[in-house]
């Protein structure tokens, strides 16, 4: 009986001591969620507010160097160079090199770019690093080529993904655009005629001027010579000069009429007809065509 009671007061001395600490436990994990999504409320805000302020997407109004890209790159000829259905399949219709002599300015487009279901379904994994329609970080918004002096101008759009330094864009934005640049006018003067024709296996960029967050700029730039399957390109980032992203005037205006600020330049070389992709299907096999776009009746190179 000894034993027995002195059991029955071990374990409720045990149960009265236990609950206090149940109670403590139960207090302090509610307490920790509470505490939790007090601060994950006002990290949400903060975040919405800081989100809120930043560009998401490029300015409706482009600066006058953009828009006289655009309305001086207006053409209403064209001359067919293959014919792309809607399933990748390409046709030739003409000798490329007759149609690369065109003197007009062309926009440069590919479907991938811009049709992200389209290049979802033909095997590519993600996003393009410069085209993406919904990118915020560098985000190229249009290219135009000229054959007859091998140049080619693209308007670019800097957005807040691309930051580094507090209100400013990284380095590697700005190479990796010139890394693109160079890629693509070396395709646009493949001997192939094939988009994604060949590889930019060198990239020289000399980092001149810090980019503001926001900025719209100029990538302008010629391939200087092409030695056997040796492409060279030289280009320069800049504020197309009309417009600037940064300097106000004294009478809180633009500056107008004023020589560019350089931002960047680049001396690259590209391998013309370097198959890097293993796909081979009708996509890979595409030729570029000339066509009038039938709402802006620009001469596109597609």
């Amino acid at each position: 009986m000894t034993t027995t009671s002195n059991r029955n007061i071990s374990t409720s001395t045990v149960r009265s001591s236990f609950l206090p600490f149940l109670a403590g436990t139960a207090f302090g994990i509610a307490s920790s969620i509470l505490y939790t999504r007090v601060i994950c409320s006002r990290n949400q805000k903060s975040s919405s507010s800081s989100s809120s302020s930043l560009w998401l997407q490029p300015p409706s109004t482009l600066p006058r160097f953009a828009q006289e890209i655009l309305s001086n790159h207006q053409h209403t000829n064209t001359e067919k160079i293959s014919n792309d259905d809607s399933n990748g399949e390409s046709t030739n219709a003409s000798s490329p090199n007759t149609a690369l002599s065109s003197e007009n300015w062309t926009e440069v487009r590919l479907r991938e770019w811009e049709d992200l279901n389209w290049r979802d379904a033909n095997g590519w994994q993600g996003r393009d690093l410069c085209h993406n329609p919904q990118g915020v970080g560098v985000r190229i918004l249009h290219y135009y080529y000229k054959a007859s002096s091998k140049e080619m101008v693209g308007v670019v759009w800097f957005g807040p993904h691309a930051e580094s330094h507090r209100g400013l864009c990284h380095g590697g934005a700005m190479t990796s655009l010139m890394d693109d640049f160079c890629g693509h006018l070396a395709f646009l003067h493949s001997t192939s005629g094939q988009p994604w024709s060949g590889a930019t296996v060198q990239v020289n960029v000399s980092l001149k001027k810090p980019v503001k967050v926001g900025s719209i700029l100029r990538i302008i730039g010629r391939i200087d010579k092409h030695e056997g399957r040796k492409i060279y390109v030289h280009a320069t980032l800049d504020d197309g000069g009309g417009d600037n992203n940064d300097d106000d005037d004294s009478s809180g205006g633009k500056e107008q009429n004023k020589d560019p600020v350089v931002y960047a330049t680049l001396e690259g070389l590209s391998i013309d007809g370097v198959k890097m992709s293993q796909h081979e299907d009708p996509v890979s096999k595409r030729t570029w065509e000339v066509e009038v776009c039938e709402h802006s009746g620009r001469l596109q190179r597609r």
